[in-house]
């Protein structure tokens, strides 16, 4: 009976393991960058932040060639109106029923998660250069172009500076050696 009850066990845990193992990030992507901003906007801040909103709503739409594209709504408008993109990807979703997709565009990626059946956008993560927020900082500003665009009102996490703008949405800046790596555009599911 033990020895049942211990593969049992151990069939569960490896079942466990391998669910899990999708949530992190994908490994045949070009970039970690998703998987670092999923790890930053996710974890416990290292400095304590202000509670409240430190950038508006506006901050925390991506815009590109006329396309607005507002975190937590449907994806589907906003794939439709960017594009056909270079690469999309799936896996199996940490945060409902159905597939996160990944859909990789020139210099940045959109990614989405399910709800009720719709794909919904999770995080714009802006990975190339010339792609630049509502307040201009793009790949390449520095420490402080970020801090006078959108103040101080930042949480640091690892070498992100996050802004909060609310109901769960940020900006967050990825920052090595006092300059921007990426920017992303993201929401806590």
């Amino acid at each position: 009976m033990k020895k049942h009850l211990l593969i049992l066990i151990s069939a569960m845990l490896a079942a466990a393991v391998l669910t899990l193992g999708g949530c992190g990030g994908s490994d045949n992507k070009d970039t970690t960058s998703d998987t670092k901003a999923t790890e930053a906007a996710t974890a416990a801040p290292e400095t304590e932040g202000n509670d409240e909103a430190s950038i508006s709503a506006e901050d925390v739409v991506f815009s590109y060639n006329g396309t607005d594209v507002e975190l937590n709504t449907s994806a589907d408008a906003a794939v439709m109106s960017l594009g056909a993109p270079l690469d999309e990807s799936s896996q199996l979703s940490c945060h409902g029923e159905g597939d996160d997709k990944t859909y990789k565009y020139d210099g940045f990626n959109l990614n989405t998660y399910p709800l009720d059946g719709q794909d919904m956008v999770l995080e714009v993560v802006i990975n190339g250069e010339g792609i630049a927020t509502n307040k201009g900082i793009e790949i390449g500003s520095t420490t402080d172009d970020v801090v006078a665009a959108y103040g101080d009102g930042f949480r640091e996490i690892g070498m992100y500076y996050a802004y909060d703008a609310g109901d769960g949405k940020s900006l967050q800046f990825f920052i090595e050696d006092g300059t921007v790596q990426e920017i992303d555009y993201y929401y806590d599911v």
